[in-house]
């Protein structure tokens, strides 16, 4: 038996993991070269590696001698001692057939394995090469160098604004009018064939500053566009504003809002309460007189006024054009950081950027500009019917036009083509910052990039990024090289982080991540054998593996071909003539595992994708050895299609353990399910007949499983959510059951896979829940327990499922549909949201502590809660500052993440109820 079936270091992993979860590129760099998605966590993968191979033959770096030493015996009984220590396996070979974003990969090359990895994704093939493939970094330095000397200024002209302080100093000085200035300088930028030739003559002399000269053109950080569309009565543009705050301001004591009528932009305390224009005196509400209401927006003509779908008149008239309204800037000259109204300038500036494109366009598409189109799919839907028909539509032509030039340049440089790769893959991922579905974190004043989710979002209120990059911003060239050569260097010079007395440490490491690449079972030099294909069929010697360490695609969660799409249509650009993966003109899917409507793959499709692989790598792995994965999902049929690929191709589980996997805020994966934990599926082969089993004993034995792992995690995080706890419990399901499968019987018939897990809901809600469910109640309210249960932190919940739910407790199903927190469509129940819930909290005469909790929140975000306070008298604020709705707002806080809820507790103690306090 291999440590890592008697246990799993779960405390000491979750304590790193957990923060990791939220800086994972300082943890390992080199896997964030580039994006990838739901890619997990090295130091749970590093762990993985050490319990799964650690033998009597491992050897162990002596860090006083510098010597290798043998395994002590201590440490062979307790393999966490070795996690901050340089281990060697001896050439161990780790197979990983769904390679994804490569952390087996790096795990395994750190401890002196040989590594046999695969993925059906071009893209995951070229970048874990590039991850793993050593550089010269000052080869990497010395070209990036001759990139800035042969094209960067030719990309910066386009990314030029004039500075309203320096113009006025300027203005000043030569006694002129400031808007003079700008008049004369649009007409030379007019008549100019390069725009560098304008912005050399107006520099001037700062006369505070001996020999300090200045210029009126300061560097664009970000453009503000907006989505315009058509109304479908009279045809007027309407801008698809939802609000009319642009940013928070630095100092965080006001707001810049842009007018409706005028364009300027000012500040305000308060961007809720309504404002006037100092410019053309319009009064407004920056927070509330939006064009758009959810799915509609409203004609802007007073004439008209027409609401209309905005799908529905994308589809009608085609994508939407956009217009800049404001700049972001950075004047190296004054210093200042700061926003503005796009101006003339910029419009011409980037209409020279236009024409220029148009002039190459012909020529360019196809060779540095993608020409293909974007394919129907689950996460591709939106974009389609957005009007985005082909990749290249989601980039303006100024974006076209600067990504042309620098892969054209990357191309055509004369370097070492190692090199090469590496500044297409900083190119590559440059895409993430640099397309027209970008946007900004109004307050936090940073660019949003596309795949902060996993997910196309086709935002009405994009932001353009300056591409070269600028002293401040995110995502620019200059950045994605500093990344990329400090990501290699780890290669090199790797480390390992860890907490001691509550405080991240960091420890250097000796084993380098150098992968040499080549057939390991016939080349004695190579240790990394890196492929693209189908992994259902591995071109390996049978048993010839010592392990398989792995992360299989999560059901219909994460759709890997149709995101990645969006870098293989540009990565194809520079590759298809060099790789024969990069010819066709999509990412390969047909033999992708995963469930998708689109592609027509259910169910069942996953299942036979998935025991082709496993029974592949079950064929490649030696008899004793082991198959570990790890796995995440909320759902019990991706679990049951996971455990009968196991079976079926030959395995049974023989231990599995939670550990943290994404941060517990992230709502990429789990769409606000609040799952916050990896389970790591530890799988042997099955040998003979199994001996009966009977459901009854294996429920038993599931209950006081959990329960002792409850105990484990708790010890260190408090209030596991019902997800949590259900996911927990599956796992152990799974496997006890595993280990006697077929041979598991009720009431003399075998039990399915599917009835085993339809009963796992009855034992966490039933036993494990039971007292967790009461102590809620008893803290706040029967409803309010629902709500925290069953509801918080989700869009909808299935009838059937709650109603099941409510039956275990005796809870009347009108109850809570009378409570005004659901609303019934079909065979769902849609959550309201505390806005939407609003006017009927007001409307009832007895509140529970969620209906008060929702009122309150909705008050805070409408910046009404002062008001509402002072019309309350003194024994109504206690009440809305009870103790059971403080601990609803606590529990909130825990489930959800938002910082509401905390802003909340501290207002009710601090002004509602220190109040009374005082007064007693």
């Amino acid at each position: 038996m291999k440590p890592i079936e008697k246990d799993f270091p779960i405390e000491h992993v979750n304590e790193i993991a957990e923060r990791e979860a939220h800086a994972k590129e300082k943890y390992r760099p080199v896997l964030f070269i580039h994006k990838w998605w739901a890619r997990r966590l090295g130091s749970v993968f590093r762990t993985i590696v050490l319990y799964t191979l650690v033998d009597e033959n491992t050897k162990v770096l002596d860090e006083r001698t510098g010597k290798w030493r043998k395994i002590t015996e201590e440490e062979l009984e307790n393999p966490w001692l070795l996690y901050l220590k340089d281990v060697d396996f001896g050439g161990k070979v780790v197979l990983d057939p769904m390679m994804g974003g490569g952390t087996t990969v790096v795990e395994a090359l750190r401890t002196g394995c040989k590594v046999v990895a695969q993925d059906l994704n071009p893209v995951a093939w070229f970048l874990v090469k590039k991850i793993v493939e050593p550089v010269d970094i000052e080869a990497l330095k010395k070209a990036f160098e001759m990139l800035e000397n042969q094209i960067a200024d030719e990309i910066k002209k386009y990314y030029k604004t004039i500075c309203p302080h320096c113009l006025e100093e300027y203005a000043k000085i030569h006694n002129r009018e400031p808007e003079d200035v700008l008049k004369e300088v649009i007409e030379e930028l007019k008549v100019a064939n390069d725009s560098r030739e304008v912005y050399e003559q107006y520099w001037f002399e700062d006369k505070s500053k001996i020999d300090d000269k200045k210029n009126i053109f300061a560097d664009t950080m970000y453009y503000f566009w907006i989505k315009q569309v058509p109304c479908l009565a009279c045809g007027t543009k309407v801008p698809l504003f939802r609000g009319y705050m642009l940013a928070r301001t630095r100092d965080k004591k006001g707001y810049h809002v842009i007018c409706p009528d005028c364009g300027n932009i000012f500040i305000v305390s308060d961007y809720k309460e309504d404002a006037e224009c100092p410019r053309c005196g319009k009064k407004f509400n920056p927070d509330k007189d939006g064009n758009v209401e959810g799915k509609y927006y409203i004609c802007t003509n007073p004439d008209c006024g027409q609401k209309n779908v905005i799908v529905e008149a994308i589809q009608k008239t085609g994508k939407p054009e956009e217009r800049l309204y404001a700049v972001e800037y950075y004047c190296p000259h004054c210093g200042r950081k700061d926003y503005k109204q796009a101006d003339e300038v910029d419009f011409l500036l980037f209409e020279k950027a236009k024409e220029e494109f148009k002039e190459v366009e012909k020529e360019w598409l196809g060779r540095y500009i993608p020409d293909t189109e974007i394919p129907e799919g689950v996460k591709t839907k939106e974009m389609i019917n957005y009007g985005y028909k082909y990749w290249k539509d989601m980039f303006n032509e100024r974006q076209l036009l600067s990504l042309g030039k620098l892969l054209k340049e990357i191309l055509e440089l004369d370097v070492d083509e190692n090199v090469r790769e590496l500044l297409q893959t900083a190119f590559s991922d440059l895409l993430n910052y640099h397309n027209m579905l970008c946007e900004y974190h109004r307050l936090a004043n940073k660019l949003r990039e596309l795949f902060r989710q996993h997910a196309f979002h086709a935002t009405a209120n994009p932001v353009e990024n300056n591409l070269w990059g600028t002293k401040y911003g995110m995502g620019s060239f200059i950045s994605e090289i500093t990344k990329i050569s400090s990501a290699k260097t780890y290669n090199l010079s790797p480390f390992e982080k860890y907490i001691q007395n509550g405080k991240t440490q960091e420890k250097s490491m000796k084993m380098q991540i150098i992968g040499k690449l080549g057939n390991i079972f016939n080349d004695n030099n190579a240790n990394a054998m890196i492929t693209c294909g189908d992994s259902s069929y591995l071109d390996i010697p049978d048993k010839s593996v010592d392990a398989v360490i792995t992360d299989p695609p999560y059901y219909g969660n994460v759709i890997y071909s149709e995101l990645s799409e969006f870098y293989y249509a540009w990565l194809r650009l520079a590759l298809k003539d060099k790789y024969e993966y990069f010819r066709s003109e999509h990412v390969p899917n047909a033999t992708e595992i995963i469930v998708n409507k689109v592609q027509g793959k259910d169910e069942k499709d996953f299942i036979e994708g998935l025991t082709a692989v496993f029974k592949e790598a079950g064929r490649k792995l030696k008899d004793d050895g082991l198959m570990v994965f790890t796995f995440h999902h909320q759902e019990e049929k991706a679990w049951g299609a996971v455990l009968q690929s196991v079976l079926n191709a030959g395995f049974y589980i023989s231990a599995i353990y939670p550990v943290q996997s994404e941060k517990s805020t992230s709502t990429h994966i789990f769409q606000k399910a609040n799952v916050r934990y990896d389970m790591i599926v530890v799988c042997r082969k099955r040998k003979g007949k199994q001996e009966k089993r009977y459901w009854s004993q294996i429920e038993d034995e599931i209950y006081f499983k959990v329960q002792d792992e409850i105990k484990r995690l708790e010890s260190r995080k408090k209030n596991l959510s019902q997800e949590d706890i259900f996911v927990i419990t599956i796992g152990k399901c799974l496997e006890l059951y595993s280990k006697y499968y077929p041979e598991v019987y009720r009431n003399g018939k075998r039990v399915s896979i599917d009835e085993a897990l339809s009963s796992i809901r009855e034992i966490v809600d039933s036993q494990l829940m039971h007292t967790r469910f009461n102590q809620v109640a008893a803290e706040t309210d029967t409803l309010t327990a629902v709500y925290l249960f069953y509801m918080a932190g989700k869009t909808s919940i299935s009838y059937d499922s709650l109603n099941k739910a409510l039956k275990m407790r005796n809870i009347p199903m009108k109850e809570v549909l009378d409570s005004g927190l659901v609303e019934k469509e079909g065979s769902q129940l849609l959550i309201l949201t505390p806005k939407e819930r609003a006017k009927i909290i007001a409307s009832k005469r007895e509140l529970s502590a969620i209906d008060r909790v929702h009122y309150l929140y909705h008050l805070w975000k409408e910046g009404t809660i002062f008001k509402f306070g002072s019309s309350l008298s003194e024994d109504e604020k206690i009440l809305w500052s009870s103790e059971p709705v403080i601990k609803t707002l606590e529990y909130l806080n825990e489930i959800e993440g938002d910082k509401t809820y905390e802003d909340l507790i501290k207002f009710l103690r601090d002004r509602w109820l220190k109040q009374k306090q005082l007064e007693v």
